[in-house]
C-alpha cells in the first residue's frame, strides 16, 4: 500500500481512495501504476510495461495508452497542476511525484523527481507474507488469469458482466488513394462504403472481409452517400443526388433493382439505421439550424411515409445520426445545441422523452450499439483528439475503445460478427497568415506534420501567439512569437479547453477546461506558467473572454435554465448575469463602451451598451458556432461570412457604418478560430493541408 498525491493506493484491492471516497480500478491498469511506482522518477519504457502487464496477451500499444489516460483522469482530476505520469516521447513515462511507501500505518517516503530511488514494493494481500519478487509473479499470476478470460464485450464474457481489457487487433478496410467514408457493416461483418475521388465523384463499394477484393456497385454521374444493410444483408438503402435532385432509395445488395423511397429529409447529414425488424429507417430530418432544428423521423420502407420520433429543444441546431437499438425498441442519436457541442440520448421507438447518456458537451461524430443492446460506442473529442468510446446504456464513465489517429468517426457495429468499422481520418492543418487585402501567397506559422493547430489568437501588444496544437499527443495550449517562432507548450491537463483570449496587457490567457461534467474558467499566467481556477461550474461553460480593463471574465453557461451571458471577477466570487433573453460568446469593445455578443437560438451578431441597454443588431450572418471566428480592432468588428460560391471570407464594419466591406477569401479553411491583427491588416487561420480518410477496423479476438 503507498501514497500518491494524497491518494491511498492498494494494490491487492485495485483500490485507490481520496477523501473517504474509493475507486476501484481496472488490475492491468493497477500494474501500470505499480510498475511506475516501483521506480520513482525513472522512465519506465513502453516495452517494459507491455512485456510486464500484457505477457502473452496480443494486444496493441493502445492499452497502455489507454492505462496512463485513465490513471491521469484519476491522480490529476482534470486540473492544470503538473501531471502524475509524464510522457518521454519516444521512450516511455515516469512517476513525477514522490511515492510514500505505508507499512502498518506508517509512511517512508520514496523520491519522485530523478534521483536513484530504492525499488518499491507493494504491499502484500493482508495475511500473507512477501519475499523478493513477490510483485513480479504476482503481477504474472493476473496476467495469466486474465489472458485465459474473454470479455464481456459483445457478449463474450459472462451475462450481465463489464469488460476491463479488450483483447483486439486493428485491421485496415481499406487503404485506397482518395477517401473513403461512411462505413456500414452488415450483421455479417460484409461492408459497405463510399469511395470519394478527387474529381468530386461519390459510389458505393463493398468488401465482404477486410482482405477481401472490393466491388464498385454505383458508377456514372450521380452521387451516394450513407449506405446502410437491411437485417438479412439482402438490400442496400443510401443517399443519391443526382441532377434529378435529392433522394433516399433502396435497392437490391446487387443494385439489379433499384426504386426511390422518398426525398433528402436533410441537407447535409444523411447517416441511417435500419430497423431490426426491416420495415422501417430511422434518418436525419430537418436543416440543422435553429431556425430549422434537425429532427429524427422514421420511414416505412414499404411506402415511404413517415413520422416524427424526436422533437429537440428550441435552443439546438437539433438530433443527428440515429441508430437504432439490436432489438428494435431504442434509437440513439446525437443532440446537438450548436457545432461540436453535443452528447449521446436514447428514445423509445413507441415515443416518450429521450434519455441522456453521456454528459460531455463534446463534438460527438456518430453514434451505434453493441450487440448486447447495453452499451454504446460512439466518436468524440471528449478528451483530447477524436477517438471511439464505449458508454453503457445506463451513462456512467466512458471507455476507450479506439484511437491514436487525427481523427475517428461514425462507427459502425456488425451486430454478429463482433467488430467496428470507422472512418480512420488523417490530417495535416497548420496555421497560415496573409493580408487581408494582398493578394500575395499566405505564409506558414509554426508549421508541423500530420499534426492539428489552431485557435489562433495574437496578443495585443502584438509580440506573441496563442494557438491550441496537438504536437504533444493531446489537445494542449502553446504559445509561439508573433511569426510563430519558438513555440512552448503551457498546458497539461489532457482536458478539453477552449479557444484561449489573451487578457488586455497581454500577459494572461483565460480559457475554460471541461472535465468529468465540470466546466473550470482557467486563467494562465504567461510568463510564470502558472494557472488558477477563478470558478467551476457544474453546467457547460462556453467561450470565456477578458473586460476591456482585466478585471472581470465574461462566459456563457445554461446554468439558470438556458444559455446566458455571465460576468465574473478574475479575483473569483459569484458571477452576475448579464443577459436574460440569451447569450453563448461575448467580447467588449477596446474602450469598454459596448458588449458584443452571439446567442444560441438564433444567428446574428449582437451589441449592448456595457452599462446596459437595447440590442442593437450588427450583422445578421454571424451563425452561432462561429464565435471563435469574430473580433473586435481599433477600425471595427471583422467576422466571418460562409457565402455559398466558395471558401470562407472575412468581413469588417467599421463604426458607424451599416454595410461590411468583403476583404480576403479563406481558401482550405480547417477549423474555427479566426485572429486579426490589431491594426486590421493581417489574418491568420487554420488551414488544411492534407486530408484523407481510410475506412479502420477493430476486430475483436474470439
Amino acid at each position: 500500500m503507498f501514497r500518491l498525491r494524497e491518494r491511498i493506493v492498494d494494490p491487492s484491492l485495485n483500490r485507490v481512495t481520496s477523501r473517504g471516497q474509493t475507486v476501484q480500478v481496472e488490475p492491468k491498469i493497477m500494474q501500470v501504476l505499480v510498475a511506475l511506482a516501483e521506480r520513482p522518477g525513472d522512465v519506465v519504457t513502453r516495452e517494459e510495461l507491455m512485456a510486464r502487464v500484457w505477457a502473452g496477451v496480443f494486444v496493441t500499444d493502445d492499452v497502455l495508452n489507454r492505462a496512463v489516460r485513465e490513471l491521469r483522469r484519476l491522480f490529476d482530476d482534470g486540473t492544470e497542476q503538473p501531471g502524475v505520469i509524464e510522457t518521454i516521447r519516444k521512450r516511455g513515462y515516469r512517476l513525477t511525484m514522490p511515492v510514500e511507501q505505508i507499512e502498518n500505518g506508517n509512511r517512508t517516503s520514496r523520491p519522485g523527481t530523478g534521483a536513484a530511488a530504492e525499488p518499491f514494493v507493494a504491499s502484500a494481500p493482508r495475511g500473507a507474507a512477501w519475499m523478493p519478487g513477490a510483485v513480479t509473479i504476482a503481477a504474472m499470476v493476473i496476467v495469466s488469469a486474465a489472458a485465459a478470460l474473454l470479455i464481456a464485450r459483445y457478449g463474450m464474457g459472462r451475462p450481465g458482466s463489464v469488460d476491463t481489457e479488450a483483447r483486439v487487433r486493428f485491421t485496415p478496410f481499406t487503404s485506397d488513394p482518395g477517401n473513403e467514408v461512411d462505413p456500414a457493416l452488415s450483421a455479417s461483418g460484409r461492408l459497405a462504403y463510399v469511395a470519394r475521388g478527387a474529381d468530386g465523384r461519390a459510389h458505393l463499394f463493398t468488401k465482404m472481409s477486410p482482405d477481401a477484393r472490393a466491388v464498385q456497385i454505383t458508377s456514372g454521374a450521380a452521387r451516394q452517400y450513407a449506405p446502410v444493410w437491411s437485417p438479412d444483408e439482402t438490400q442496400l438503402g443510401f443517399v443519391e443526388i443526382s441532377e434529378r435532385g435529392c433522394a433516399i432509395r433502396v435497392a437490391s445488395a446487387d443494385l439489379s433493382r433499384i426504386r426511390d423511397l422518398v426525398e433528402c429529409l436533410s441537407a447535409g447529414e444523411h447517416h441511417m439505421s435500419w430497423s431490426p425488424d426491416g420495415s422501417s429507417l430511422a434518418a436525419t430530418a430537418g436543416g440543422g439550424t435553429f431556425a430549422s432544428p434537425a429532427h429524427i423521423e422514421i420511414v416505412a420502407v414499404a411506402d415511404g411515409s413517415r413520422r416524427t420520433l424526436t422533437e429537440p429543444p428550441p435552443d439546438h441546431i437539433g438530433d443527428i445520426s440515429p441508430a437504432f437499438s439490436p432489438d428494435g425498441r431504442h434509437v440513439a442519436f446525437v443532440r446537438s445545441i450548436s457545432g461540436g457541442l453535443g452528447d449521446v440520448f436514447v428514445t423509445a421507438v413507441d415515443g416518450g422523452a429521450p434519455t441522456q447518456v453521456t454528459a460531455d458537451n463534446a463534438d460527438v461524430l456518430g453514434v451505434d450499439w453493441e450487440p448486447d443492446g447495453r452499451h454504446l460506442v460512439f466518436s468524440s473529442d471528449r478528451s483530447g483528439g477524436i477517438n471511439l468510446w464505449r458508454v453503457p446504456l445506463g451513462g456512467g464513465e466512458p471507455a476507450l475503445v479506439a484511437g491514436g489517429s487525427a481523427k475517428v468517426k461514425h462507427p459502425s457495429v456488425a451486430r454478429r460478427a463482433g467488430s467496428i468499422a470507422y472512418e480512420d481520418w488523417h490530417y495535416e492543418i497548420n496555421l497560415i497568415e496573409r493580408g487581408v487585402e494582398d493578394p500575395a501567397a499566405p505564409a506558414a506559422v509554426s508549421p508541423t506534420s500530420d499534426r492539428w493547430n489552431f485557435h489562433p489568437q495574437i496578443s495585443p501588444d502584438g509580440e506573441r501567439l496563442a494557438f491550441q496544437s496537438t504536437r504533444s499527443g493531446d489537445y494542449e495550449i502553446w504559445i509561439a512569437d508573433r511569426r510563430g517562432n519558438d513555440p512552448r507548450q503551457v498546458t497539461g491537463s489532457r482536458t478539453y479547453k477552449s479557444l484561449p483570449r489573451w487578457s488586455p496587457d497581454s500577459r494572461q490567457l483565460v480559457f475554460a477546461s471541461r472535465t468529468a461534467g465540470q466546466t473550470g474558467i482557467v486563467v494562465l499566467d504567461v510568463a510564470a506558467g502558472t494557472t488558477r481556477t477563478i470558478r467551476v461550474e457544474t453546467t457547460p461553460a462556453s467561450a470565456p473572454s477578458w473586460s476591456h480593463d482585466g478585471r472581470h471574465v465574461y462566459f456563457g453557461s445554461p446554468r439558470g435554465g438556458s444559455w446566458q451571458l455571465w460576468r465574473v471577477a478574475v479575483e473569483g466570487g459569484e458571477p452576475s448575469q448579464v443577459t436574460t433573453d440569451g447569450g453563448y460568446a461575448a467580447l467588449e469593445s477596446l474602450d469598454g463602451r459596448w458588449l458584443y455578443y452571439t446567442r444560441l437560438d438564433r444567428p446574428g451578431l449582437l451589441r449592448r451598451a456595457a452599462a446596459g441597454g437595447a440590442d442593437e443588431l450588427v450583422a445578421g450572418d454571424v451563425r452561432a458556432e462561429d464565435w471563435p471566428n469574430w473580433g473586435v480592432l481599433d477600425r471595427g468588428v471583422f467576422y466571418l461570412t460562409r457565402p455559398d460560391d466558395g471558401d470562407p471570407q472575412l468581413a469588417l464594419l467599421a463604426p458607424h457604418s451599416t454595410q461590411p466591406r468583403l476583404l480576403t477569401r479563406l481558401p482550405e479553411f480547417a477549423w474555427n478560430g479566426v485572429a486579426v491583427s490589431r491594426d486590421g491588416a493581417r489574418v491568420l487561420y487554420a488551414r488544411y493541408d492534407r486530408r484523407d480518410a481510410n475506412i479502420g477496423g477493430v476486430m475483436l479476438a474470439r
